[in-house]
């Protein structure tokens, strides 16, 4: 149960308590866009970053060296200097991003959708080998022979369009659901584009057809994905959204923003109640720190709840914009729950969509920006009741119910988390085990603690009480992360868990990362294949990566990398990637 404020007892010295002694060099995150290869060396340029593509949380050296005063074994602010405050609260920045990536069901779909291009398309991609051979980048192949021949070459490039046209949708989807305001206008010059509905069953069929695999191979409990049908009565009725050209209707803002705003408005309330007087919302602004993409979906909410700016971040309406963020990158339809009305998927799934229409309700449940005040589970449970009940989407808790439910039907699931509990996995499917696992112990504990999750700074910095708030933290931290003092990337310490099982599990997960990129590379990427595969691991001068990639890249498809032909594009327009 919540309690009440905790007496800090002035743990934070005058130098703290002041907005012009908040060092930047300390606080600030990296904005890492969508790139797949972010450059940087040791993270001296950066303050903290969660790299979506490569699975890894980074800090600065400065902050790895603060961080070392942080105990793991029990966190107490009190006994560590203002430096140390500011780093840790980056540290919980990037840590809210992997849970966003990992623990929310927008993320999941998000993160395992790079994996789905591999995936999705395997079976077809060794056909193109066997049939059409070595080409690379597939996609300027097949657009070249389409130019050429018209129609009568569809047949022989069927596994080929299916592979090129699966990795194609899962960039639309990326692009759009991250930023639609940025993205939309270069899309829809894009032939290929089919409309923001197609990427999202394609994206969601991707990540079923995954969890299948893994949890439910006799498809017991994981929704149906076989949508061909629905798809194309949309398509043929025109339904908006959901045919080629189709209008788009804009949410306010996408997932970046809603993601970015969460994590940093978690930081600054933790921030705030590590001070003995938390600063004003004018403070924090003029400082630097609610600006740009971090205030972009708070100033949004403001203006959809009809609400205006508070004066401290303790205030309940910032309770309430949290509490909207966490359902918004929450959605149910299609992942966990089964889809019921195909029209409605981009207003069920689309996190800018549901975020708008969430902070819209807001403004027609006006009680409901002075309701939080305890934070507790309670008060998550009801809110997210009268919000959800208004604009007619399932509440978390039926979605969180679910998936715990799942272990009474899939014994697959079952013998994952076994796995998961002793850090060592089935080879097969590696990377997407420990991805789902993960979600689903996160799954567990948002059921029995979900205002934990949704007001993590407010409980980390003592404002409220839970008994075991340091133990969830823990369970929850990021996987993988970069050291201030060395090169690469490496495997957190996982208490109760083998210092073996821990190395074997980081191996295997990075050793098959390679793959993924060159398989994006080989299908979207015009030019020779790169070897960007330094940042992993801790001395680079003496790694082979060519060989190293190869080596994965045949064990999978047969060929190495050098047998390939690289196609030259003859269309000067094009441009799907890099973007």
């Amino acid at each position: 149960m919540a309690g009440k404020k905790q007496d800090l007892g002035g743990i934070m010295s005058e130098s703290f308590n002041t907005s012009s002694n908040l060092r930047h060099e300390l606080l600030d995150s990296f904005d890492e866009g969508l790139k797949t290869e972010p450059t940087f060396a040791s993270n001296l340029n950066v303050h903290g970053m969660y790299e979506t593509m490569r699975f890894v949380l980074r800090l600065s050296p400065r902050n790895h060296e603060l961080l070392e005063m942080v105990p793991m074994d029990g966190i107490v602010l009190a006994d560590l200097p203002p430096e140390a405050v500011q780093a840790f609260s980056t540290y919980l920045h990037e840590t809210v991003h992997w849970w966003q990536h990992v623990g929310s069901t927008s993320g999941l779909v998000f993160s395992l959708s790079y994996l789905a291009q591999c995936h999705s398309s395997l079976g077809e991609l060794r056909a193109v080998l066997a049939t059409i051979g070595k080409k690379k980048s597939l996609k300027s192949y097949t657009d070249d022979v389409l130019r050429r021949e018209g129609p009568s070459a569809q047949a022989k490039l069927a596994a080929a369009n299916v592979a090129v046209n699966n990795a194609l949708d899962v960039e639309y989807y990326k692009y759009y659901a991250y930023s639609p305001h940025a993205n939309i206008s270069w899309m829809f010059e894009e032939s290929h584009f089919e409309s923001v509905g197609h990427g999202y069953f394609i994206a969601y069929s991707h990540l079923l057809g995954m969890l299948s695999d893994v949890i439910d191979p006799d498809n017991v409990i994981v929704p149906d994905a076989d949508w061909s049908t629905e798809i194309l009565r949309l398509r043929e009725e025109q339904v908006e959204g959901y045919y080629w050209r189709s209008p788009v209707r804009l949410p306010a803002v996408g997932l970046q923003a809603i993601y970015e705003g969460q994590a940093r408005f978690t930081q600054l309330n933790f921030l705030d109640g590590a001070r003995d007087q938390p600063l004003s919302c004018s403070q924090w602004k003029d400082a630097g720190y609610l600006s740009g993409i971090y205030s972009e979906a708070f100033e949004a909410f403001l203006g959809l709840s009809e609400s205006q700016w508070p004066e401290t971040l303790e205030d309940p309406l910032v309770a309430l914009f949290l509490l909207i963020c966490d359902l918004a990158i929450n959605p149910t339809r299609g992942f966990p729950l089964a889809i019921e009305v195909f029209e409605d998927l981009i207003r069920d799934v689309d996190v800018g969509v549901r975020f708008t229409l969430l902070c819209q309700a807001a403004a027609q449940l006006p009680h409901l920006k002075k309701r939080i005040t305890e934070y507790s589970k309670e008060e998550y449970i009801s809110v997210s009741e009268e919000l959800t009940t208004l604009v007619g989407y399932d509440h978390p808790i039926a979605a969180l119910s679910t998936v715990n439910q799942w272990f009474e039907y899939a014994p697959g699931l079952s013998k994952l988390m076994e796995q998961y509990e002793a850090f060592n996995y089935d080879l097969t499917n590696f990377p997407i085990r420990v991805f789902v696992s993960h979600f689903v112990a996160f799954c567990q504990d948002r059921l029995e603690h979900p205002e934990f999750f949704c007001w993590a700074g407010t409980y980390m910095s003592g404002q409220r009480s839970l008994s075991n708030w340091q133990a969830l933290w823990l369970r929850h931290l990021s996987l993988f992360s970069d050291r201030g003092d060395k090169h690469g990337v490496f495997p957190r310490e996982q208490p109760g868990r083998s210092e073996e099982a821990v190395m074997a599990t980081f191996k295997q997960f990075f050793g098959t990362l390679p793959l993924y990129d060159l398989t994006r590379q080989w299908i979207l990427e015009d030019g020779p294949f790169t070897f960007d595969f330094e940042w992993m691991v801790e001395n680079p001068a003496t790694f082979l990566y060519e060989a190293s990639a190869n080596h994965v890249f045949k064990q999978v498809y047969g060929v190495t990398l050098d047998e390939f032909e690289i196609i030259k594009s003859k269309d000067p327009s094009r441009d799907t990637t890099g973007r």
